[in-house]
Formats: C-alpha cells, structure tokens, sequence
C-alpha cells in the first residue's frame, strides 16, 4: 500500500505544474521497466506463491502527437511461499520446496504521454499479448487431491494496465517510477504444481476462494532510451 500512496503523491504534485501540451517525446523509445509483483486476486495463487521480480522491454514508435506503439517481451517470476511450503514431511523425510513460476511473454503496447513540465511526463499505457507459464523443480506427489495429474505448462492471454511518472536525466535518457496491473486469464490450479494435498490449500479450494483469475500489482523503477 506505501509504494501506491507515494506514486499517487508525485502524480498529485506533478499535476501542480500544469501540462505542457506542445512538447513531445522521441519520436523512437525503448522502455523497460522492472518490480516486484503482488499477487491480488486468487487467494490459493497468493497463498502459493509470492512474487520475486518481473521486468519487460519494449521498443516504440510515436505515431500521433504523444501517442505511441511498440512490441515488446517481459519474464514474471514467482517462488513458493517459504512461510507455508517450508518443507513438505514424507513418511521418510522432510523434502524442502523450491518451486518457480516462470512466465515468459510477449505483448503489444499503447501509450500516450503527457508531458507536466519540461523534463517530466506521464505514460498511460496497455499491453496486450500472450503468457507462456511453467512450473520448475515441481515435487512429485500422487496424493487423492493432486489427482488427476495436471501438466506443468499453461499459455493464457492477458492484459496488463500501466502508469508512470517519468523524469528526463539527459537528453537521450528518462527514469521513472512505475505501477501496473497485470490480469492473466487464467484459473490457477494447485494440482499443476502439486500443492493442492495442503491443508492450507485445501481449505481455500473447499472454501471456493479460486474463482477469479490470476493477477497481480507491480510496482517498480523503470527507463526510457529517447531515440531522435
């Protein structure tokens, strides 16, 4: 909650200086942004796993005043909640988990910024695109309630909002502070990382806390190269 209410501060100051409608940015940029992702509205996904960074690039032109396009690529990576999935006892051992969320995905943007003052600007922006998702160093279990066995890759698309406050350094560099919201369609299942035997896990299922989507917030730190 901090990190929202001090990048909502600097847009509420920023806006004290006004809008600079005739200045425009390069007319190429390369943006990348990265953070730590908050896992918001599947409670069984966010007592899974928690978030350990996601970044992307992306590569734009301006096509219309402030308005922008571009494609780009961003990695989200996820760890097993330690709190919870500290160690798993087996009738012969404790198995430590280690398990990883690794997504991989490409995406379509569209941007607009709005400059405040000479060397600062807002971007809005959407991206578009599809998610390819894999489960890493999954400990096998054939228990009852991670039956019937579910693979450990899934593709969904998904739709990802975000908002920076941007602070040109020098002429061909900006840095900003980022917040974005990343909706992924898709239902989390704990069977595919074979998580579901946990009680923790199974009270959530039986209490039908897994009825929306997977998605998280990511706020972070981000840069735009200015190119002409």
């Amino acid at each position: 909650m901090r990190p929202i209410v001090i990048l909502l501060f600097l847009v509420l100051t920023a806006n004290l200086f006004g809008q600079d409608k005739t200045k425009q940015n390069a007319a190429f940029t390369i943006r990348g942004n990265v953070g730590i992702p908050k896992s918001v509205s599947s409670q069984v996904f966010n007592t899974c796993f928690k978030g350990v960074v996601e970044s992307n690039l992306s590569a734009n032109a301006r096509v219309f005043k402030n308005m922008f396009v571009g494609v780009g690529y961003q990695n989200s990576f996820f760890q097993n909640n330690k709190l919870i999935f500290l160690n798993h006892i087996s009738p012969s051992a404790a198995v430590p988990y280690d398990t990883k969320l690794m997504i991989n995905s490409g995406f379509l943007k569209i941007g607009y910024d709005q400059f405040f003052s000479e060397i600062g600007y807002f971007s809005y922006a959407l991206n578009a695109g599809y998610a390819f998702a894999q489960y890493k160093n999954v400990i096998p279990d054939t228990s009852f309630k991670n039956m019937p066995a579910v693979g450990n890759k899934f593709s969904a698309p998904f739709l990802q909002p975000e908002f920076s406050v941007n602070f040109i350094a020098e002429d061909l560099l900006s840095f900003s502070l980022m917040i974005s919201y990343n909706n992924l369609f898709y239902n989390f299942d704990p069977k595919a990382p074979r998580m579901a035997h946990f009680q923790a896990v199974s009270d959530l299922m039986q209490g039908h806390h897994n009825k929306y989507i997977m998605s998280w917030i990511n706020f972070g730190f981000g840069f735009n190269i200015l190119i002409n």
